[in-house]
Formats: C-alpha cells, structure tokens, sequence
C-alpha cells in the first residue's frame, strides 16, 4: 500500500511545481534576478546526491549567489523540496562536478 500512497503523490503532489519554485526562491540569500529557476520533476542523471529522501521531491538547480558564478569551478548546487510537505531536504552540492 505505501507504493500507491507515493504514487499518488507523484501524480498529484500536494505542492505544485509552482509552489516549489516560489520556495527555492525564499530559501536562496540572494536574488536570481531575470535568471529563470527549473524545476524537475525527478533527479537530474547527472546529479549525485546520495541522501535517502522521506518523500517524492522535486530538483531546482540554483546558483551559489556568493559572487564566484561563473568564475570557479565546482558542482552545481540544488534546493530538493518534498511534494507532500513542501519541505526543504537538501540545499547544497548536487555532486555534478568532473
């Protein structure tokens, strides 16, 4: 029964992919200003985050917003918001770089 409970979560998320954009967007200390945020609706193949979520979720590459964009070289970093909770899991390293 838990797999049709997670399913149905998948399907119709309580949080909207909207919602979760407006989230990312308050969670990150600065503004993104006219960049536009992605939402996905699963892992990127490319992101290796070994954390065991309590929930489907949904994966917004953000920027840093600590003035070095574009200027070093490191992994991207990602906002991991539950569908059901709306709940920030992971802010960090999406573990991309190499």
């Amino acid at each position: 029964m838990k797999w049709f409970g997670q399913l149905k979560v998948y399907l119709f998320p309580p949080v909207t992919r909207q919602m979760a954009l407006d989230i990312a967007s308050r969670a990150l200390t600065r503004s993104v200003g006219a960049e536009p945020l992605i939402c996905h609706g699963r892992k990127p193949e490319r992101f290796r985050i070994y954390a065991n979520l309590p929930e489907p979720c949904w994966w917004i590459p953000v920027p840093w917003s600590d003035g070095n964009d574009g200027f070093t070289i490191r992994s991207s970093r990602v906002i991991v918001i539950g569908r059901q909770t709306g709940a920030v899991h992971y802010d960090g390293s999406a573990g991309d770089e190499g």
